[in-house]
C-alpha cells in the first residue's frame, strides 16, 4: 500500500475525532452520544487494525477474529455504559 492510503485513512481518522469533538457540545440524549461517540471509536479501532497493524493482508480466519473481538468488546462497552447511565437517570 502507499503513502496515498495511508494519508486517507489517517485523514479519516483525524475526521472522525473532530466528528466526536463536535458531537459532544451538540444538545443529544446521553445514550445517544455514549453510542455514537463509542460506535466512532470503534470503526477508528477496525481501521487502525486493518490498515495500519496490517490485518486486511492476513488470512480471513485470523483477520475475522481480531475483528470479532473488536464487535464484541465494542458492544459490551456500549451495553455497559448505556445500563450505567439508566442506573444514574442520566
Amino acid at each position: 500500500m502507499g503513502v496515498v492510503t495511508y494519508s486517507a485513512i489517517f485523514a479519516i481518522l483525524i475526521g472522525s475525532t473532530v466528528f466526536e469533538l463536535i458531537l459532544i457540545g451538540q444538545p443529544l440524549s446521553q445514550q445517544v452520544l455514549i453510542t455514537s461517540i463509542i460506535g466512532l471509536a470503534g470503526v477508528k479501532a477496525v481501521l487502525v487494525a486493518l490498515f495500519f497493524q496490517h490485518l486486511k493482508d492476513e488470512p480471513k480466519a485470523i483477520s475475522s477474529i481480531v475483528l470479532f473481538g473488536f464487535t464484541a468488546v465494542i458492544l459490551l462497552i456500549t451495553l455497559s455504559l448505556l445500563s450505567i447511565a439508566a442506573l444514574h437517570g442520566v
